[in-house]
């Protein structure tokens, strides 16, 4: 227990929108140096896009109900938006229907956020809230990894790919 206070004490406070105060290495690495290999074998599969590890297990009930129904909602918009009809959503907002792709992640990544605060609820120096914090700063690294100038660059080569020189 006194390593989960100590960790968690020891990591920067994270607010959705902001840059990630400390990297990925850097938290793995504390995490690594502070838990038990019991719980540091717990905490190394959570990703906010997988529910399961490599083996299949969950990882946390809550978050892998989540994951799973963030999908099917999104399987949904798709499926939605193909027939032409108005997607019938589990969990997501309904503002993501109308958004542009970039709005839409960026929502969705919020919404996410919202549901780690209720995962998160009345866990205090657990596994459970170490695990939150990962998925937090996961959610901040790939909002902060979209650039405009990249992203138009990216759409560019897509669109008006360079032609290969014959020799």
């Amino acid at each position: 227990m006194s390593n989960l206070v100590y960790l968690m004490c020891s990591l920067p406070s994270l607010k959705f929108g902001q840059a990630p105060p400390i990297t990925m290495d850097e938290f793995t690495e504390d995490a690594r140096n502070q838990l038990s290999a019991k719980h540091f074998k717990k905490l190394e599969p959570v990703d906010i896009y997988q529910a399961t590890d490599s083996e299949g297990k969950v990882s946390l009930k809550s978050i892998a109900v989540m994951l799973d129904e963030m999908k099917e909602d999104m399987a949904e918009l798709r499926e939605a938006k193909a027939q032409k009809r108005t997607p019938n959503l589990m969990r997501l907002p309904v503002t993501v229907v109308h958004a542009n792709p970039l709005e839409r992640e960026k929502q969705i990544m919020r919404w996410q956020w919202e549901e780690l605060d209720s995962i998160q609820a009345g866990e205090s120096f657990t596994l459970t809230e170490v695990m939150v914090y990962k998925l937090r700063l996961q959610i901040l690294n790939r909002l902060n990894s979209f650039d405009k100038e990249r992203g138009s660059q990216v759409l560019a080569s897509v669109v008006n790919p360079p032609k290969k020189k014959e020799e």
